[in-house]
């Protein structure tokens, strides 16, 4: 909870005491007055509270509103709630128009509270309609005995806790860069994918790869950049108009995942020893044969993505390779980044490298 000095300023008329609340809602049924009570934590005051109130106030003459008291708050909700003292939060809601008195009840439950000030209707919102907890219905039970009645809202479901899980989890995310292998990590395939013209139908998403890049994009802000060697062009198995039509298709094949890479790095070329070493084995394309590639474990790749995205390595909070070759092991290394090894790997055991 946080630590608020002079809370003696934070006062309204409106607030009154339990005993004056009794005394006030008799007082005003007895003069023919409807009198609405919602009742609650009201943590946080926020729009979905204030258009709950708006239209409580419209099934009624008079809304009252119950605070729960902190105590049974943070029984309830746990460490660190309410994030404001009850009479902080009387007072947010007391500053509404739509709210005519409230009041502070130290009770757990909304039963005793319908009890002992007797309202007129007992106003919850929609997602309340026919739900049958333990709790609702005896609230039910006890305006019926009051001769009360029961009444809904129809407003959208904003809630306190799902605002605190969105500032915990979105606003204070760490970033995290993930550079992703393509052939053998994101997809199956790892035997130059694109030599046959039904590429297409051949290509095979990676699913734990998928799972485990969507679980780390929930828990953090990432980048997400691909670095691929491609090969296959040196050797003649395809031009590079192949490479970026894969890389196309399955950008959008992720896409209707829920992952958007952010930046796409290829090299079409190897090495002149390589090469030299391959020469009676393989008919290479001399135009992609080069002294110094940007093939991997060379970082050129990386430093080309990271200049497109115009972001600096130490902007993230982590680093992380994401492979199925020594390749992409060795990239980590020279990046001094962690490695995270897909190759025969499930979902779980992915999350037990890099989490």
């Amino acid at each position: 909870m946080l630590n608020i000095t002079s809370l003696d300023r934070f006062t309204s008329a409106k607030i009154l005491s339990w005993e004056g609340m009794q005394a006030k809602i008799a007082e005003l049924k007895a003069s023919g007055k409807k009198v609405g009570l919602c009742h609650g934590g009201f943590d946080l005051l926020h729009p979905g509270q204030m258009i709950h109130f708006d239209s409580a106030k419209k099934l009624c003459d008079v809304l009252v509103v119950s605070i729960t008291s902190d105590r049974f708050v943070s029984s309830r909700k746990g460490s660190g709630r309410p994030v404001f003292t009850d009479k902080l939060r009387a007072y947010s809601v007391a500053c509404l128009e739509a709210v005519d008195y409230v009041v502070i009840t130290d009770v757990e439950k909304g039963v005793p509270v319908i009890e002992t000030l007797k309202p007129s209707y007992y106003i919850k919102g929609p997602d309340f309609i026919g739900k049958t907890t333990p709790g609702i219905t005896s609230e039910r039970e006890a305006i019926t005995r009051m001769n009360g009645e029961m009444k809904y809202t129809n407003d959208p479901k904003l809630g306190t806790t799902e605002i605190i899980e969105y500032v915990k989890n979105e606003l204070d995310r760490k970033e995290v860069l993930l550079i992703i292998d393509r052939d053998g990590t994101l997809i199956m395939n790892d035997d130059f994918p694109g030599k046959n013209n039904t590429w297409k139908e051949e290509l095979q998403l990676n699913d734990d790869v998928i799972s485990y890049i969507s679980y780390l994009q929930t828990k953090y802000a990432t980048t997400k950049m691909v670095a691929s060697n491609q090969a296959g062009v040196a050797r003649g198995y395809f031009d590079c108009a192949r490479v970026e039509e894969i890389n196309s298709h399955l950008g959008s094949l992720l896409k209707a995942k829920g992952i958007i890479l952010d930046n796409w790095q290829y090299c079409p070329d190897v090495d002149s020893v390589y090469a030299e070493l391959k020469k009676n084995e393989l008919k290479l394309n001399p135009a992609y044969v080069k002294d110094k590639p940007k093939r991997k474990p060379n970082t050129d790749m990386v430093i080309d993505g990271l200049k497109a995205l115009k972001r600096e390595m130490n902007e993230f909070a982590h680093v992380v390779v994401i492979g199925d070759r020594e390749e992409d092991k060795a990239i980590a290394d020279n990046l001094k980044v962690k490695f995270v090894d897909v190759k025969g790997k499930k979902y779980e055991e992915m999350k037990m490298q890099f989490s």
